[in-house]
């Protein structure tokens, strides 16, 4: 079963605001999709860990690949976009060859407090 598609999360408020946005592109196997537009943000179709670092700098944030019982979870790299979009931080998600499987929308708000509870837990805290 393919698991190709568009996440949607919203707040659980009065306004139901968005809360994030999650593109995972799941085909390993196909590496010439065809979208009817431009993507956003001056994003390809096909992107790899060095593109995405050459194209946004370093990341703010980043968690390693890991193994939980057979499945592999992989690299994960937020970035701040830039300027018009700074205010949006996206998190790229790669397999384990380092080609992009999944890209992750959030307010740059919530990827600097990520961004802090990954700090605190690489120095010892809770």
């Amino acid at each position: 079963m393919k698991r190709e598609g568009v996440f949607l999360s919203f707040f659980n408020n009065q306004d139901k605001n968005l809360k994030e946005v999650a593109l995972r592109l799941e085909d390993e196997n196909k590496t010439d999709w065809l979208f009817p537009n431009l993507l956003p943000f001056g994003l390809e179709p096909v992107m790899t860990q060095r593109w995405v670092r050459n194209r946004f700098g370093h990341p703010i944030t980043y968690v390693a690949a890991n193994v939980i019982m057979t499945i592999y979870v992989g690299v994960e790299q937020t970035y701040i976009l830039p300027t018009p979009n700074q205010n949006i931080a996206a998190a790229f998600s790669y397999n384990n060859v380092l080609f992009v499987n999944r890209i992750t929308f959030i307010p740059v708000e919530r990827a600097k407090e990520i961004q802090s509870a990954l700090e605190k837990k690489r120095l010892g805290g809770k």
